[in-house]
């Protein structure tokens, strides 16, 4: 069985956490109805923002990640992110990048607009988008931002899977002695702990075996990140 390197080991955690985070976003952003107040209309603003962020976050880093073999993970998404009339993919990556990018740079407020189907907010999805030095423009590839998520949703998590899959991340396992050793560092460096709990906690014995199973518990929180979130219009209650 192959033993993660503690890079890639980092790299899995950090994808499962922005992974966790866009579900959560996209969760909570679902749940607002009509009639919105102003701190209510912020806050969808924020987890409509937070779905983009994080989802953004995470193909980055896979995208950047060269330690991981294969990783042909640009490559499937492209190929995967086409839809019917928005036949690029790379150009359909490029329009939902530089919405994280108006987002974070540019203050842009993607829930400006909506029709309302009922007591849901259905925001328009922003038509178009430039880069930042307005060289390029790239469009959306649906007239509603949940429906520009849903098309996501559908491709992004299981491109992911896949190259982990291929890669046979999950079938690894870590170096259970140097995570040992790592949880003693980080008992020792701790900053919130007092110093005699510091004390108690390194007598204390920290079993090989509990790092492994930490570890697989982890890959398992990270396929969940990776499953598919709703992204439809949630059903009246």
């Amino acid at each position: 069985m192959t033993t993660l390197s503690i890079a890639n080991r980092d790299m899995l955690y950090s994808l499962s956490w922005y992974m966790s985070a866009r579900q959560t976003a996209l969760r909570t952003a679902r749940s607002f109805r009509m009639p919105l107040s102003v701190t209510e209309q912020a806050d969808m603003r924020v987890h409509y923002s937070g779905y983009f962020l994080n989802l953004l976050a995470a193909t980055e880093l896979f995208r950047e990640t060269t330690t991981l073999r294969p990783n042909d993970f640009e490559e499937k998404l492209y190929s995967r992110l086409v839809f019917d009339g928005f036949q690029n993919g790379k150009a359909n990556y490029s329009y939902i990048r530089e919405l994280r990018n108006a987002v974070v740079h540019r203050g842009l407020d993607i829930t400006s607009a909506a029709h309302i189907d009922g007591s849901f907010p259905m925001i328009l999805a922003e038509p178009k988008i430039q880069d930042r030095k307005r060289k390029e423009t790239f469009f959306a590839f649906d007239e509603y931002l949940l429906h520009v998520i849903a098309k996501c949703e559908s491709v992004v998590g299981p491109v992911m899977l896949d190259c982990l899959n291929a890669a046979g991340i999950f079938e690894t396992t870590i170096d259970a002695d140097a995570a040992v050793a790592e949880y003693r560092e980080a008992v020792e460096q701790a900053h919130a702990m007092p110093e005699h709990v510091k004390a108690m906690a390194l007598v204390m014995e920290f079993k090989p075996e509990w790092a492994v199973a930490a570890h697989i518990s982890a890959m398992e929180k990270l396929r969940g990140a990776l499953a598919p979130c709703s992204a439809t219009k949630p059903s009246a209650s």
